[in-house]
């Protein structure tokens, strides 16, 4: 435990000490995010290389335990052959996002980069071949490489589109990787453990500027590189037995992330727009909306996340997968019940089914319904 509270303080450290550093280099470099009074509403250019100080500072915490004797170290040595293809991975994706932030990328141009990335990842044999929920095991068979791929792609994306405010990517990924930690501990994924507490340790060390008002910014950089290293250990953390995860519980670490995520392709869907187009529906811009202070929705959020972690860390605990699942129920049926987020998105969703049956009823008693503006333009009759 000593070795594993070193690995989460030198990554702080370092973290801490190298921020201002890559905040003087990027402005000097103008690698920044700058206002253009829609989405992006900071006072002035913010530099955005935050991501790539948690990158070294997290390469630079696992160093030292491999350089340093320690059993854990020993341990990190003849186990973690399979972590250089995630840093090989994280490398890659970290220069996509360093490309994005200093010169925009199509989305389809980004996806591509993150499907490299994964990609390399892969290459190390990581894979999920069977998914457990409840007492139910789900055999993926041909399915298990496209299925993690589309695991790691959606936390990538997910947590991507969460960072739209300051300290608010930093701070859920600081409670979720510290949640990983101790779910990779419990389960004896000890080099798990050790990425997660690298990662989480630079996050803490990045708040201390990117808190309101940030001073420098993850970026798509420091987004993507969260995602992926919170996919892949989301992955290596809940293993119940030879390539088969435990769905329940890394479902429940990222209801947030997936729930914004789901919300806006819902959003951007059924409102005839595509799903690459960038809009203020996100979690964070509505609770803006409702009166919210930048701290307020950053200790509001946050609690959220607890509770869907602590939900997951119970039914770890209690072997209840259903814990797992009723504290991810519960955080949306608030957010949704309260109007405060996803209200709009599930009327939208209400009245497309609602639209739906009425076509089929009609159709079924063989009269022209009057079809609404969406289902009129698609109608081939």
């Amino acid at each position: 435990m000593f070795t594993l509270i070193t690995i989460f303080g030198v990554s702080f450290l370092f973290c801490f000490f190298l921020t201002p550093l890559a905040r003087g280099l990027a402005t000097r470099y103008r690698l920044v995010d700058r206002p253009d009074g829609e989405r992006k509403l900071q006072a002035r250019p913010t530099p955005t290389a935050g991501g790539l100080v948690v990158l070294l500072s997290g390469c630079a915490s696992i160093v030292v335990l491999l350089l340093v004797p320690s059993p854990l170290g020993d341990f990190v040595r003849g186990h973690g052959t399979g972590h250089w293809q995630l840093l090989l991975g994280a490398v890659l994706l970290s220069a996509v996002g360093v490309v994005d932030d200093y010169r925009r990328l199509r989305g389809r141009h980004k996806l591509l980069g993150q499907l490299l990335a994964i990609g390399v990842v892969l290459s190390s044999g990581l894979e999920v071949r069977s998914i457990r929920l409840c007492d139910w095991t789900i055999e993926l068979g041909v399915l298990c490489v496209p299925f993690t791929i589309f695991w790691l792609l959606g936390a990538i994306n997910a947590l991507n589109l969460l960072d739209g405010m300051d300290g608010l990517l930093g701070s859920v990924g600081l409670i979720i990787s510290l949640a990983i930690a101790a779910m990779a501990v419990v389960n004896n994924q000890w080099v798990a453990a050790c990425v997660a507490l690298a990662l989480a340790g630079a996050l803490l060390g990045f708040l201390n500027y990117n808190l309101p008002p940030a001073s420098i910014f993850l970026g798509d950089t420091g987004s993507m590189l969260i995602g992926l290293v919170i996919g892949v250990l989301g992955i290596q953390s809940f293993l119940k037995g030879p390539a088969t995860i435990a769905l329940a519980t890394p479902v429940a670490f990222l209801t947030i992330p997936i729930l914004d995520t789901t919300a806006a392709i819902v959003r951007r869907k059924l409102t005839g727009r595509s799903i690459y187009t960038t809009d203020r529906g996100h979690l964070h811009h509505c609770l803006l909306r409702k009166g919210f202070t930048n701290q307020r929705v950053l200790v509001r959020v946050a609690s959220l996340c607890l509770v869907t972690v602590l939900g997951a860390l119970l039914s770890l605990a209690y072997y209840n997968d259903l814990l797992a699942i009723l504290s991810s129920l519960m955080v949306i049926g608030i957010l949704i019940g309260t109007k405060l987020f996803g209200y709009a998105e599930w009327l939208l969703i209400k009245q497309r089914f609602v639209s739906f049956a009425r076509l089929l009823l009609h159709r079924a008693r063989g009269q022209a319904p009057q079809l609404p503006p969406a289902f009129a333009e698609s109608d081939p009759h």
